[in-house]
């Protein structure tokens, strides 16, 4: 009877296999197996074990993830139960391997030995199918859910229940199985394709709350938003909420029905009872407000907080990636698109009310000086005739952080060049805490120049409202006079100002590029140089074709509605 070489060598092959698992079966006993680490597998094999925490797990992302972490929920339980079938009922029986703690004596298994067939492995199949699907829906979970699967697979090793062939081809099963079912599942989970625009038939929106707590440049920075919600829901009632020491910005604002003014920094610093009642009071007062829609155009997690503790129903907010605390999506029901930062703030947060159903998008900042402000402006002036007998140019030298900060001696020598060679009067105006800087930069300059007096929110505002120009840093004063329809010329270090600039014109940015620009830090790890290579000739060359292009006087802007170009 003649021999079939090929079947003989293939028998071969697989001795050799065999021998090299057992090889590998063996090594593990000898080597790895020890008594806290066999208590470790018991528990990793005990089902019972995950009940609670996956039911916990599963409630979770449901609560939090709404759609999406439901159908991930039951496209990954669905992935499991067919992975399954297909090892028990199809695989297994088709190749019929027995286990090795079946036929090796040297293994003695943890747990009891089951008398199905080994080949592939249902556990690896199981876990890497459960792996795969979980990686596929959240990116960020791959790296954990993966080492659990692993952990999971190298179990059945340790104990001798499967072979490492068994274990790998149960992992390539359930991978492949994972990528086959979550290609026909749908994958936009973003609640916006499925509810918007919210202005169309259906939807009864009555009252919105919108959440922007600060700070006084994102404020500014909001109020076309707000314009175009408001002609987007013309017949709503509109409540702002927002930190009470920016809340001024927005006294008279035609577009609002109602202003809630927050003091979550001063709860912060002082956590006492009085604090707890007021937090109460005010938790009552926001949900006693009956809302709609509430709309988190900060994407922070405490403005994610007040948002869902509106209790309105329908809670918008930005993308995971466009939050600037990505916790802060836990608290918003309904997403809009992604835009990241490579438009300016204004046109993201215009987005937002673009995906609500707005059709056009006024480019409008509207902002409402008290005549009583205008008065107590106009009587500094009055008392400083001087001052407003030529072009009034603001240097403002005040900035967030220190990084944002161009020297005061160079701001100096801006300020007399400008007053003995473009003839303009100086005015050095100054925020909370900038009496001392603003001392400082008077000290070092030569030329006549004014201090504007200590000034609330509205007297600074007419204070700027009476100038020809504005000269300063990245801060929410240079955001404010380009509402207030004042030209500017700004130097920008650390922030980008296509995101963070001057919104629209005539302003101009003077900004040094370098390998590091737009990092966005508060301290700078070298020299700040982005700041230092800004030079006073430049600044100055820049100031004066902004004045040679403004006529003078500037007379006061008392509508403050400025559409920009």
């Amino acid at each position: 009877m003649p021999i079939d070489l090929e079947t003989v060598e293939t028998q071969h092959e697989l001795d050799a296999l065999m021998e090299f698992e057992i090889a590998v079966l063996y090594w593990i006993k000898q080597n790895l197996q020890f008594s806290t680490l066999d208590s470790w597998v018991v528990v990793l094999n005990d089902k019972r074990v995950y009940l609670l925490p996956g039911l916990v797990t599963a409630g979770s992302l449901i609560y939090f993830k709404k759609a999406k972490g439901l159908y991930y929920v039951l496209t990954a339980a669905v992935t499991v139960l067919l992975t399954d079938f297909l090892v028990h009922e199809v695989l297994k029986p088709m190749f019929a391997r027995p286990r090795p703690c079946h036929d090796l004596e040297f293994l003695k298994p943890l747990i009891y030995c089951s008398n199905s067939y080994s080949f592939p492995s249902s556990q690896g199949a199981n876990l890497f199918a459960f792996a795969t699907i979980t990686a596929c829906y959240f990116r960020r979970a791959s790296v954990p859910v993966f080492l659990f699967a692993l952990a999971g697979c190298f179990s059945k090793l340790y104990q001798g229940v499967h072979y490492p062939s068994d274990v790998l081809a149960g992992m390539v099963v359930g991978t492949v199985m994972a990528f086959s079912i979550y290609k026909i599942a749908p994958k936009n989970w973003n609640l916006a394709s499925e509810v918007l625009p919210l202005n169309g038939p259906g939807w009864n929106i009555r009252r919105i709350l919108l959440v922007r707590l600060s700070s006084l440049g994102d404020v500014v920075h909001t109020l076309p938003a707000l314009r175009a919600l408001r002609q987007t829901f013309p017949d709503a009632h509109i409540t702002w909420v927002v930190e009470e020491k920016f809340s001024a910005v927005l006294d008279g604002n035609p577009d609002l029905n109602e202003v809630l003014v927050v003091r979550t920094r001063e709860w912060r610093k002082n956590l006492t009872p009085a604090t707890l009642k007021e937090m109460r009071s005010f938790y009552r007062e926001l949900r006693g407000r009956n809302f709609d829609l509430a709309i988190d155009i900060q994407g922070l997690i405490k403005t994610g907080v007040l948002t869902a503790l509106s209790g309105a129903p329908l809670r918008v907010g930005f993308d995971r990636t466009d939050c600037r605390e990505q916790w802060n999506a836990l608290f918003t029901n309904i997403k809009v698109p992604a835009v990241g930062r490579t438009i300016h703030v204004v046109d993201k947060n215009l987005s937002m009310i673009r995906a609500l159903g707005a059709q056009d998008l006024p480019q409008e900042f509207v902002v409402r000086i008290p005549e009583a402000a205008q008065n107590q402006a106009q009587e500094f002036f009055d008392k400083h005739p001087d001052l407003g007998s030529h072009p009034v140019v603001v240097l403002h030298s005040g900035v967030g952080y220190k990084t944002k900060q161009w020297e005061l001696e160079r701001f100096a020598r801006l300020g007399d060049r400008i007053s003995s060679e473009l003839g303009a009067s100086i005015l050095l105006t100054w925020g909370p805490g900038e009496k001392d800087k603003v001392d400082r930069l008077s000290s070092h300059m030569t030329q006549p120049h004014w201090v504007a007096p200590p000034s609330s929110l509205h007297q600074s505002m007419a204070l700027f409202d009476r100038a020809s120009l504005f000269v300063g840093g990245d801060t929410g004063t240079l955001h404010l006079c380009v509402a207030l329809g004042i030209p500017t010329v700004s130097l920008f270090g650390p922030t980008d100002p296509v995101y963070n600039g001057p919104y629209g014109s005539p302003h101009q940015v003077i900004v040094k590029k370098l390998h590091c620009s737009f990092c966005y830090k508060r301290t700078c790890p070298t020299h700040n140089e982005c700041m230092d290579g800004i030079t006073v000739d430049e600044v100055f060359e820049t100031v004066r074709t902004c004045l040679n292009g403004s006529s003078h006087p500037a007379p006061p802007r008392t509508q403050n509605r400025i559409k920009v170009d």
